[in-house]
C-alpha cells in the first residue's frame, strides 16, 4: 500500500489523557499481514472553542510504556494554535492530549502513514 495522509480530529469529553491515534505494531504473521508502519505528523492544530477563558492543551508522547509530555499550549478563548514541525511515532506509539476543560478543545493532527512494502 502506498504512503497517505490521514486526519486525526478529537474533542476530548473529559480533562484525562485521551489517546488520538496510536501506530499499529507489525505483525507478518497476522492474516493479512500488517506491515511495519510509521506516522509523520506535520501539522497540530488547538483550536479553544469554549464561549470563554483560557484552556491548556498538554500533548503527550507515548512509546508503549512510558508518557512525555512534548508540548504545553495555552489557548486563549476562540483561538487557535498551529504547532509545526516533523514528530514521528513508530510502531506501538501513540499521541494523547490532556485538556484544562471537558468539552472545549478541538484537536486536528494531520499523519503522513508510511508502511513498509512486503
Amino acid at each position: 500500500m502506498p504512503d497517505r495522509f490521514r486526519t486525526f480530529a478529537l474533542s476530548p469529553a473529559n480533562t484525562g489523557a485521551n489517546t488520538l491515534f496510536t501506530v499499529p505494531n507489525a505483525d507478518v504473521a497476522a492474516t493479512p499481514p500488517v506491515p511495519v508502519t510509521t506516522f509523520m505528523v506535520k501539522t497540530i492544530v488547538l483550536h479553544n472553542d469554549s464561549g470563554s477563558g483560557t484552556l491548556n492543551a498538554v500533548l503527550t508522547y507515548n512509546n508503549g510504556s512510558t508518557d512525555f509530555e512534548i508540548n504545553n499550549v495555552a489557548v486563549q478563548h476562540q483561538d487557535t494554535k498551529i504547532i509545526n514541525g516533523t514528530f514521528v511515532f513508530e510502531g506501538g506509539d501513540s499521541l494523547k492530549v490532556t485538556s484544562s476543560a471537558a468539552n472545549d478543545l478541538v484537536i486536528k493532527v494531520s499523519v503522513l502513514e508510511m508502511k513498509d512494502q512486503q
